[in-house]
């Protein structure tokens, strides 16, 4: 008798499986609450993508996803969790506002090129320390990146509220002075198209970024290293290769595409640094990368995903009068179902198919 085939496990199997079950239980919970599902999933869709307007501001809000993604993803490769995303953007943000605000003559050529580079060299400075503890100290990095989160949130509260970044003359929420026009991303699409569009040139950089992972990880011997690392930290060091060192190498390199998500969020939006301006985009990463299975389009469309529930519960809250927090709800389910992956392979090796790991 043949044995059952678990192949479908491979490749954007889970992932599309996981997005789907947490719609349909998602909608059951609506329909218990009293609201009709398929008002509250068109709401959803049309305040994501139901004007121009609409797609690009779905859009700004998966550039710092992605970004993040990617930061946790790369970790991953290497055989790391990376909690730290959250801390590491707010580092880059950080770095990026004083950068701009400290010289805001500069024209853009110059200006911009160094807010972008304090940016990601801020994130991946903040990031390295963790992988040199994890390799000098053995601490677990886990617990290193979430203690860094919560530093730097207090390190940047003294700054921009009593510190030497703080706004002259600031009123209301704790601030930094403003970065000169040469540190600003300019707007890519004209207004005759989409009016008051916010949507700036950090998509791209982002997209830039999503080749450089691709790249890095499958096209250069140093990606080859790192996945090594990850697949089997004895393996690669009995092949050649230092894991203690591709350790701090990945997590600067993490802290760098977080970093830069940070420089996106001043330069192309807030224009100014303040005081927990960040919506938590550092801990989605975490979800938007195990969706889409630490590669680079999975973690595209993921990001695209998680932005289009984070932007269209705002008007299915308003226009089918259902709670935001159904948006949580979903994407809690979706976690759920990619978690239990394990479980499926589980199953798979019991009845005797061997399952191969997802590149």
């Amino acid at each position: 008798m043949r044995q059952p085939s678990f192949e479908w496990t491979r490749g954007p199997a889970i992932p599309v499986v996981s997005v789907l079950f947490a719609l349909v239980l998602g909608g059951l919970f609506v329909w218990i609450s009293g609201h009709d599902p398929i008002t509250a999933y068109a709401a959803l869709l049309r305040g994501a993508f139901g004007s121009p307007y609409d797609i690009s501001e779905t859009l700004l809000i998966a550039v710092p996803l992605l970004l993040t993604g990617l930061s946790v993803a790369v970790a991953f490769r290497a055989g790391l969790f990376n909690i730290g995303a959250q801390g590491q953007l707010l580092v880059g943000a950080v770095a990026a506002g004083w950068v701009g605000a400290q010289w805001p003559d500069l024209p853009a050529i110059v200006l911009l090129p160094l807010t972008l580079l304090a940016g990601i060299l801020g994130g991946a400075v903040y990031g390295g320390i963790a992988g040199w503890l994890k390799a000098a100290r053995g601490v677990n990095e886990v617990i290193t990146t979430i203690m860094q989160n919560y530093t730097i949130v207090f390190v940047m509260h003294w700054l921009l509220q009593n510190g030497p970044m703080q706004a002259p003359n600031a009123f209301g929420t704790p601030a930094s002075a403003p970065i000169g026009a040469g540190a600003v991303l300019p707007v890519i699409v004209p207004d005759f198209l989409v009016p008051s569009s916010r949507l700036h040139a950090g998509v791209l950089l982002a997209l830039l970024a999503t080749v450089a992972f691709w790249f890095l990880l499958w096209r250069t011997s140093l990606g080859y290293e790192l996945r090594a690392v990850g697949l089997g930290m004895r393996a690669a060091a009995q092949a050649g290769i230092d894991p203690r060192k591709r350790m701090v190498i990945v997590m600067a390199i993490a802290g760098g595409f977080a970093g830069l998500a940070g420089m996106i969020q001043v330069s192309g939006l807030f224009h100014r640094v303040y005081d927990g301006f960040s919506a938590g985009f550092g801990f989605d990463a975490i979800a938007v990368a195990l969706l889409g299975k630490n590669a680079p389009l999975g973690v595209v469309l993921s990001a695209l995903l998680f932005a289009a529930f984070s932007r269209g519960g705002t008007l299915m809250q308003s226009d089918a009068g259902i709670s935001s927090h159904l948006v949580e709800i979903v994407e809690a389910l979706v976690l759920f179902v990619i978690a239990a992956e394990t479980v499926v392979r589980a199953v798979a090796r019991r009845w005797g198919t061997p399952v191969k790991a997802v590149s």
